[in-house]
C-alpha cells in the first residue's frame, strides 16, 4: 500500500513539474517581443531622411554638411540624426563623429562583429532601404542599442542615413554561437559541392534531415531570389522572394543575396522561428555562395544565444581574436577614448570574458587599460619582462606602430595565476596609443 501511494505521489510530482516547465516555457514565449518599430515611427524616420536629402540637393553639400554636423542643429531630433558617406565607405558628415570625417569606415564592426558601414552601403546602393546594427547611442550616454536604420541614395556619389532605437536589450551573440553557425553553413556548402545541387536540396528541405539541428536549418536561393530550400515553409518553394520584407521593412532575401554575391557575410533581420510557433524573432545569419548560380545560409535566433556564458564569449582562434580587437577598436571610434577605456576596464562588461580582456597602452609605454590590474593603469610598463626575459610590451608596441598583428609569448594568466602560452592581436588606434587582446594557448597550439 505504501509503495502504491509513493508511486502515485511521484507521478503527481512529475506532472506538476511538467506543468510548471510548460508554464515557464509559455511565460518565456509570451515575455519575448520582437524588436519592432511602430509604423508611425518608421514613417517619421523616412520623412526625416527624405527632408535631409531634399535639403542637401537644394543647398549643396557644403551647407548641408554644416547643418548635418551640428549636434544641436535642426537635423538632430531625438535619437535621429543624419550621417553621410560616399560609395567607397568614406565618412562625409556625422554630428557625433566629426573627428573622423574623411576616414574610410568599412572596417568598423558592431559588438557582434558585423561590418556596419559595409552592410549599410550595400542597401543604399539599391536606392533605399532599412538595415539593423547594434550601435552606441550618443544621445543616451552611448548605451548599446539595436537600431533600425533607413539608408537613402542621395546621388551617384553619396548616400545618407539615419536610425531609430528599437525596444529591448541590444542582442549579443557569442563567438560560440557564430562559430557553430559558420561551421554549419560551410558544412552544408561542402555537402552541396560534393553531392550536387539536387541531392543537397533534397536533404536541406527535409525538416527531419541531417541539416536541421540545434535550432539551425539551411535556407537556399538562386541569385534571382527564387527559393530553393525552406524546410519549414515548403509552400514557399519556387517563389521569388527577392522583395520580401520583415516586420521593420528590412529586405531579408535581398540583403542575404547581396552578401552571397560578395562571397559571404553576416546580417540581422526578423524571421519566424519554427521552434517558437513561427513567431518573429531577431536572427543573425551567415550566408555564402555555393557557386555563381545559387547560395545558402542559416541563422541563429537571439533567444537561442549563449551570450550569458563567459566561456562561450571567448575567441578560440586567430580570426575570432582579431574580430574581438577590431570590435574594440570600433567601439573607440564610435564613442571616445575615455568612454571606451572605462568600458574595457569594467570586469562585468562584455569586454572582459574570463581570461580574455582588452589591454591598452600609449606609445610611450604608459598603461591605459588592464582590467585585472587597475593599480597598474597610469604606470609605465614599457620595460616589463616575462619569465623568459622578453620585453613583451616593447614587442607588441613595435607591431602596433606598423598597424596591427599577432604576437605569441608567455604571460601570467590572471585566472589561474600561472605562466601560460598566450596569443595576442594588437592594433594601432592612432598615433598616440594602441590596444589588443589575447587568449591562452595549449602547448600544442604554440607549435
Amino acid at each position: 500500500m505504501k509503495r502504491a501511494m509513493f508511486l502515485i505521489y511521484l507521478f503527481l510530482a512529475v506532472c506538476l513539474l511538467s506543468l510548471a516547465s510548460q508554464g515557464n516555457d509559455r511565460a518565456s514565449a509570451q515575455s519575448y517581443a520582437a524588436p519592432t518599430a511602430n509604423e508611425s515611427d518608421r514613417q517619421v524616420l523616412v520623412s526625416f531622411l527624405n527632408e535631409a536629402r531634399d535639403y542637401l540637393l537644394e543647398t549643396g553639400k557644403d551647407e548641408a554638411f554644416q547643418a548635418f554636423n551640428d549636434p544641436d542643429g535642426e537635423f538632430v531630433r531625438g535619437d535621429m540624426y543624419v550621417f553621410a558617406y560616399d560609395f567607397n565607405g568614406t565618412l562625409l558628415s556625422h554630428p557625433f563623429l566629426t573627428r573622423f570625417i574623411g576616414r574610410n569606415n568599412l572596417d568598423l564592426r558592431d559588438i557582434n562583429g558585423i561590418h556596419i558601414i559595409n552592410n549599410m552601403l550595400s542597401v543604399a546602393r539599391m536606392g533605399d532601404g532599412f538595415a539593423y546594427a547594434v550601435y552606441p547611442d550618443p544621445i543616451d550616454n552611448y548605451q548599446m542599442k539595436l537600431k533600425l536604420y533607413y539608408l537613402l541614395k542621395a546621388d551617384d556619389d553619396m548616400w545618407i542615413g539615419s536610425g531609430i532605437n528599437l525596444p529591448g536589450q541590444a542582442p549579443l551573440f557569442s563567438f560560440d554561437d557564430q562559430r557553430k553557425l559558420k561551421r554549419f553553413v560551410e558544412e552544408a556548402r561542402s555537402y552541396a559541392l560534393r553531392e550536387g545541387k539536387d541531392a543537397a536540396l533534397q536533404v536541406f528541405n527535409d525538416p527531419e534531415g541531417a541539416f536541421v539541428r540545434d535550432g539551425l536549418y539551411i535556407f537556399a536561393y538562386d541569385f534571382m531570389g527564387n527559393s530553393l530550400s525552406l524546410p519549414f515553409q515548403p509552400d514557399l518553394l519556387g517563389d521569388n522572394r527577392l522583395d520580401v520584407l520583415d516586420a521593420n521593412g528590412v529586405a531579408v532575401t535581398r540583403d542575404n543575396l547581396e552578401l552571397a554575391r560578395g562571397g559571404s557575410g553576416q546580417t540581422y533581420y526578423l524571421y519566424p522561428n519554427p521552434k517558437e510557433e513561427m513567431r518573429d524573432e531577431l536572427k543573425l545569419s551567415y550566408t555564402t555562395a555555393v557557386d555563381d548560380t545559387w547560395w545558402l545560409a542559416a541563422g541563429v535566433y537571439s533567444t537561442q544565444s549563449s551570450s550569458n556564458n563567459a566561456s562561450d564569449m571567448k575567441p578560440s582562434d586567430r580570426d575570432e581574436l582579431k574580430t574581438l580587437v577590431e570590435t574594440a577598436f570600433s567601439h573607440v571610434m564610435f564613442t571616445s577614448k575615455k568612454k571606451a577605456l572605462r568600458d574595457f576596464m569594467d570586469l562585468n562588461s562584455s569586454w572582459v570574458r574570463g581570461d580574455v580582456y582588452i589591454f591598452a597602452q600609449d606609445f610611450n609605454g604608459t598603461s591605459l587599460c588592464l582590467p585585472y590590474q587597475p593599480a597598474e593603469v597610469g604606470t609605465n610598463r614599457l620595460d616589463i619582462q616575462n619569465d623568459q626575459g622578453v620585453f613583451i610590451n616593447r614587442e607588441m608596441r613595435s607591431i602596433a606602430l606598423n598597424g596591427s598583428g599577432y604576437y605569441e609569448y608567455i604571460w601570467r594568466n590572471p585566472i589561474t595565476n600561472q605562466s601560460e602560452a598566450k596569443l595576442s592581436y594588437v592594433m594601432k588606434v592612432d598615433d598616440t596609443w594602441w590596444l589588443g587582446s589575447g587568449f591562452y594557448l595549449e602547448e600544442a597550439e604554440m607549435a
